[in-house]
């Protein structure tokens, strides 16, 4: 009989819904189905039992295409390309485990090579910024919980994180948040219109590439100080408007994206 699995955590984004109900076969090989998860995250588990996945390695053909090979064929071919190369470039990673990550840089570390990962295209420049100036953070619970100001810059969760607002940024009610969206102001800001800002109080249409011009008429308008008749496309008048909003909120927090 399939039995169901239950509180499971999804591996896709950082939202990390933990209460995933995952049906596997009796033999616990072949997952059968997924309930309470985003359509991304269903196809992550869904995936595992699709006709075309590559379950064992294969090795090119000279006419292009591949063939299977055992893991001893493909460790061995894999082993002499690593010994022969003079600098070897080991990208990737970000669907791989903990385990695999530790094992590959202590590879790298043996053959002299370099470890990159999709940071690089990625949230790479995000994390460097953190790491030389810092960022006031909080969880996601905390959000839930108290967050009753809520800025989306350059980022589109409806598409990427599909249960976010449902879970933890609009429609949560939480312990000082208890009337849900109706006690919070959603504000989104993007150079386009997206479905999350279909969900947001307030769409702020910034001119493609001025998104830190915009962001220092955020803080130049906080200090009281005079701001030029437009900035980023968005009219001074908006952005007084929208800073004495925010200053009136008890939490707020801004999530970025790739936008920026």
């Amino acid at each position: 009989m399939p039995k169901e699995v239950t509180d499971v955590i999804c591996p896709f984004c950082g939202t990390l819904c933990d209460d995933l109900i995952i049906t596997v076969s009796d033999d616990n090989k072949t997952i059968l189905g997924c309930k309470n998860a985003c359509a991304i995250g269903a196809e992550k588990f869904n995936h595992q039992r699709l006709p075309g996945r590559v379950k064992r390695p294969r090795m090119r053909q000279a006419d292009g295409s591949y063939k299977e090979v055992s893991y001893d064929e493909a460790i061995d071919w894999t082993a002499k390309m690593l010994v022969k190369s003079r600098k070897t470039l080991m990208y990737g990673w970000a669907s791989t485990s903990c385990q695999a990550m530790s094992i590959g840089h202590e590879i790298a570390e043996k053959v002299g090579g370099i470890v990159d990962n999709c940071a690089t295209v990625c949230h790479g420049s995000s994390l460097i910024a953190i790491e030389d100036v810092g960022v006031p953070s909080c969880t996601l619970g905390e959000i839930k919980n108290r967050a009753d100001r809520v800025i989306f810059w350059g980022c589109n969760p409806a598409h990427a994180h599909p249960r976010h607002m449902s879970r933890y940024s609009i429609f949560p009610r939480g312990f000082f948040t208890v009337k849900s969206h109706k006690g919070r102001k959603i504000y989104c800001v993007d150079c386009r219109y997206t479905d999350t800002a279909k969900c947001a109080d307030e769409f702020i249409q910034v001119q493609q590439g001025f998104d830190y011009e915009l962001l220092n008429a955020f803080r130049t308008a906080a200090r009281g100080e005079v701001l030029p008749e437009t900035v980023g496309g968005v009219a001074r008048e908006k952005i007084y408007e929208i800073v004495e909003d925010i200053k009136q909120g008890r939490f707020i927090i801004i999530f970025f994206g790739m936008g920026l």
